[in-house]
């Protein structure tokens, strides 16, 4: 009996875990309602399943780098800097050439807003699990449909930090704060005690996670 109930809870374990991404198949990417208004992807860009951590980008660009920093930046802004011209973004890139969802991706995805990723993390369900030996958290939405976004950590410099401990993905809203002489922008964070939307260096790669209406 005993051996019994040990099968049964490794299978239940099992099976929360293989649906811990709502996909009809495995041609990603696929749009997931979630039931909160807005089709989060099921991957990230640069990915081409859900538990691929993908590609890291400073906010407002399109293209992976090898070394993450202020001075790496398009977008620096640094008093410092006089006679570097630098790109001014605007308040949020979602939709514009900026957009490295919508450039790589086409029309229909974008980086979500900070609103929408305020969605993401107040109306769904959040679980931390291992989701194909990938470390992550998985948001359920309303009408039971998930997604499953992987810790992939986040670059500074030429290294890749965090990863399998804290998911960084960016917004396309730009904060008023500012870090290392360079502007920040909002990002949902999450690790195994927490999910929270706050702001960060904008010239720090991390990963996005794309939206379509």
């Amino acid at each position: 009996m005993k051996r019994i109930l040990t099968i049964l809870v490794f299978y239940m374990s099992v099976m929360s875990i293989s649906f811990a991404q709502t996909c009809p198949d495995s041609n990603h990417p696929h749009a997931i309602d979630l039931g909160i208004g807005v089709k989060f992807a099921c991957c990230n860009v640069g990915a081409s399943s859900p538990e691929q951590y993908g590609d890291y980008y400073a906010w407002g660009e399109t293209n992976e780098k090898m070394t993450y920093d202020e001075n790496h930046y398009l977008g620096h802004g640094n008093q410092y800097f006089k006679n570097r011209k630098y790109i001014d973004y605007g308040a949020d890139i979602s939709g514009t050439q900026y957009d490295v969802a919508h450039v790589k991706w086409g029309v229909n995805w974008q980086i979500p807003t900070k609103e929408q990723m305020d969605l993401l993390k107040d109306r769904c369900k959040k679980e931390w699990i291992t989701y194909k030996r990938v470390e992550g958290c998985r948001f359920i939405g309303p009408n039971g449909n998930s997604i499953f976004l992987p810790a992939a950590g986040s670059r500074w410099y030429d290294e890749t930090n965090h990863v399998g401990y804290s998911g960084g993905y960016w917004s396309s809203t730009s904060s008023t704060q500012s870090s290392n002489n360079t502007k920040d922008s909002f990002f949902l964070f999450f690790d195994n005690s927490r999910i929270e939307i706050s702001h960060r260096d904008r010239a720090t790669g991390s990963s996005v996670r794309p939206v379509t209406p």
